[in-house]
């Protein structure tokens, strides 16, 4: 049993693989900003990604005063890995600030449901899916590139 166990550890440690061209979106059920559960659809049509402030911070330009309906009728998803935030930033200052926000976002507290997701420091990783597989990725770092490459 002890064995099994460790194996079992040894397994769930192990880094993801990248989510390449071609692949499959990963079934994810992530929390918003306002912490509501959302399973993140494999039909979607298009995933904004950041990692860091200054990407979060394109991503949020190039959204702002985007309604989330409008997002959901393009199958357009944000998530946001804020994992290496401090939690007492967090609390304090981003999530108020997200809350007021027009669009959700899906949040990865921990790292590790998006640990596989391609990204570049102080960018948007702008991913584009056809028929529930990664067909383009692109890195953009200016929010009104990536508001018009969202064609919003």
């Amino acid at each position: 049993m002890k064995k099994l166990i460790a194996g079992l550890a040894l397994s769930l440690s192990m880094p993801l693989a990248a989510l390449e061209i071609g692949q499959p979106m990963p079934y994810l059920t992530l929390d918003d900003q306002h912490g509501e559960a959302h399973a993140i659809a494999t039909d979607l049509n298009v995933l904004i990604f950041t990692r860091d402030k200054a990407g979060s911070d394109v991503a949020s330009g190039a959204l702002e005063g985007v309604e989330q309906g409008t997002l959901e009728q393009s199958g357009i998803v944000y998530v946001a890995d804020t994992s290496i935030m401090p939690a007492l930033i967090t609390r304090m200052f981003a999530l108020p600030k997200m809350r007021k926000q027009s669009f959700l976002t899906m949040m990865d507290t921990q790292g590790s449901a998006t640990a596989a997701f391609p990204f570049e420091d102080g960018k948007v990783s702008l991913m584009r899916f056809e028929q529930g597989s990664l067909h383009s990725i692109e890195h953009i770092d200016d929010a009104e590139a990536l508001k018009a490459a969202l064609a919003l």
